[in-house]
């Protein structure tokens, strides 16, 4: 039964009586073929080889007893691979009056907790392959076995690649062979097979199998030879099968100590790391004790503005500190000035944050309720932008640790109050100017304000929004004067006071930056040209009383006639983009009163 390419007697003398064909050891002549991953033979095995002294045959130079004691030490994997060393060894090995050498390797490995013992339907070697060899049993390519899939093939004796299987492997029985017997239904009891799935009745079978009854059936048309053959494989089958059920338990129980062997480890893993965390933690701990007991000898103690209102508990997650080494006197020495810094300077953060909340809280106190908010119609300053006023700010920064109280801010800022309210909104109004200049492309020395020109047309800065209108207008519009609109102060230093008054307020100083003046401003000057004037000097009151209808020269259709502020709509709304082509606008013949709010 062992069926190999060599012409020697020894593949025939490992035969045994079956019918059943089952892959078994190739005992290759000369190199091995190329194979996919992997090694022919181990390291362990080549050593052993090569140090062996040979005689002028190639066959080791020792006494047999001497080398059947070798031999009954290995295991079958380590025979197997030198039964493809050399002939002498393949030879030697594979004859039948040495099996006592395999029965000697399969006891160690059974001692080892190996696979169940040698089935009666294959050889030796041919068991050793299909045990303990991981390759594809067809085209000898290297297989990957997972810890948690049972690879082996038991019913068919065999190891199969993805590539293979579907040659050598089929789902159903052979409509040939069902032909050459109609009347039999029970085909599951003369084929091993390996169930498919884990509720319905389905099965894999080998296709090899299937060919031999083919075979079988053709050769005879004798019902009684036919009868003993389907006898006979029933019964190979049944012994094939329970040899299969005991391989698949014992395969079963290794993945399973497998499995509680990775959970061991993981468990290992995860209690010296668990072990390492609580030492580091430890040294951290002391590490933060050690420099709580330097800082108090300087004079800091627990005060209410630290984490926890502790002084360990604030400095314990400084990178600093937060490291697992022990305190060294010059490493602390090293450490020291950065350590005061930080803490000086979070103290001090400390308190202007204090005075900043008291301030927020006592400034509807410091306005006269008689007086109107915005007499001027003008931008309204928020609390942020009055904490950042240079008197304000002079207060509130003033040196000390000690609280300021509301009494005290109220008496102190009320009287200047008004007077600081109206120097903010007359420097806001000049920034916004400016911005305003440099967007429309204005020089500095136009004798006309920027935000008074018809072409200083915006848009509100939220997104969403849309409207459309002149500075005064927008200063009272909602989204204005909501919170969190203008650009965010560009400090990176969280410890600034700007920073301090932004949070403290909630809510951010204003930046002239988030008005866009100049979008679509080519067809912006292209409106007030339209109406003969001159967009560097005409203001958004100038044109006011105008009530002549335009038409755009390229929306005629969807926009067939507009006052000068329509337009002015329509230009930064649909004709914004710098590479637009210039637009014509030409007069109507109606005309309508400009009551449009400006």
């Amino acid at each position: 039964m062992f069926r190999g390419r060599g012409r020697g007697e020894e593949s025939h003398k490992l035969s045994r009586d079956t019918h059943f064909s089952y892959p078994q050891t190739r005992p290759h002549r000369g190199a091995m073929p190329p194979r996919k991953k992997g090694k022919v033979i181990g390291k362990k095995v080549k050593d052993l080889v090569l140090a062996f002294p040979t005689s002028s045959k190639g066959f080791p130079a020792l006494p047999l007893d001497i080398l059947f004691e070798i031999f009954s030490h290995l295991h079958p994997l380590d025979l197997l691979h030198l039964t493809r060393t050399t002939k002498p060894f393949r030879r030697f090995l594979l004859n039948r009056a040495n099996a006592a050498i395999w029965r000697d390797a399969f006891a160690n490995s059974a001692s080892e907790g190996g696979p169940p013992g040698i089935p009666s339907y294959m050889t030796e070697p041919a068991w050793a392959r299909v045990a303990f060899e991981k390759t594809c049993h067809v085209c000898l390519a290297a297989l990957r076995e997972s810890p948690d899939i049972d690879s082996v093939w038991w019913e068919f004796g065999a190891r199969y690649c993805g590539d293979c299987m579907g040659s050598q492997v089929s789902s159903t029985v052979s409509v040939k062979l069902k032909r050459l017997d109609p009347k039999r239904s029970n085909w599951e009891s003369l084929l091993p097979r390996v169930p498919r799935g884990q509720f319905l009745q389905r099965y894999y079978y080998l296709v090899a199998h299937q060919r031999e009854m083919i075979d079988a059936f053709t050769a005879t048309e004798d019902t009684e030879l036919r009868q003993a053959i389907v006898s006979k494989r029933a019964e190979q089958t049944r012994l094939v099968m329970q040899h299969s059920e005991l391989c698949r338990a014992w395969a079963k129980a290794q993945m399973e100590s497998r499995r509680q062997q990775a959970e061991a480890r993981r468990r290992e893993a995860e209690n010296r790391r668990r072990t390492k965390e609580l030492k580091q933690e430890a040294t951290k701990e002391a590490r933060v004790q050690a420099v709580v007991t330097k800082l108090k000898a300087v004079g800091w103690s627990d005060e209410p503005w630290m984490t926890f209102g502790t002084l360990a508990s604030h400095i314990r997650h400084y990178p600093a500190v937060d490291v697992a080494q022990p305190l060294a006197p010059r490493a602390y020495r090293d450490l020291e000035p950065a350590l005061l810094l930080r803490l000086t300077t979070e103290k001090r953060a400390a308190v202007l944050r204090q005075r900043i909340k008291v301030f927020a809280e006592a400034f509807p106190l410091m306005l006269d309720p008689a007086e109107p908010k915005n007499p001027a119609g003008g931008l309204l300053p928020r609390i942020v932008d009055v904490a950042l006023a240079p008197a304000v700010r002079a207060l509130l920064e003033e040196k000390g640790d000690g609280q300021v109280s509301q009494q005290q801010l109220v008496s102190t800022l009320r009287p200047v109050m008004p007077g600081l309210l109206q120097r903010w909104v007359k420097d806001a109004e000049a920034r916004t100017s400016v911005h305003a200049g440099e967007l429309l492309g204005l020089e500095s020395e136009n004798a006309v304000d920027p935000l008074s020109l018809a072409i200083a047309y915006v848009h509100c800065p939220r997104s969403g929004c849309g409207r459309g209108g002149y500075f005064p207008t927008l200063c009272g519009h909602p989204c204005i004067m909501a919170r969190q609109l203008w650009a965010s102060y560009a400090n990176s230093d969280a410890n600034s006071y700007e920073q301090l008054a932004e949070q403290c307020a909630g809510e951010k100083p204003y930046s002239p930056t988030v008005l866009r003046f100049g979008a679509g401003l080519r067809g912006l000057e292209g409106v007030v040209r339209a109406y003969g004037r001159d967009p560097k000097t005409a203001t958004f009151r100038e044109m006011a009383g105008e009530r002549r209808l335009v038409s755009c020269g390229r929306c005629r259709e969807t926009h067939p006639s507009m006052d000068w502020l329509a337009a002015m709509e329509h230009s930064t709304k649909f004709h914004n983009r710098p590479r637009d082509p210039e637009i014509v606008w030409t007069f109507r013949e109606e005309k309508r009163d400009s009551n449009v709010e400006v």
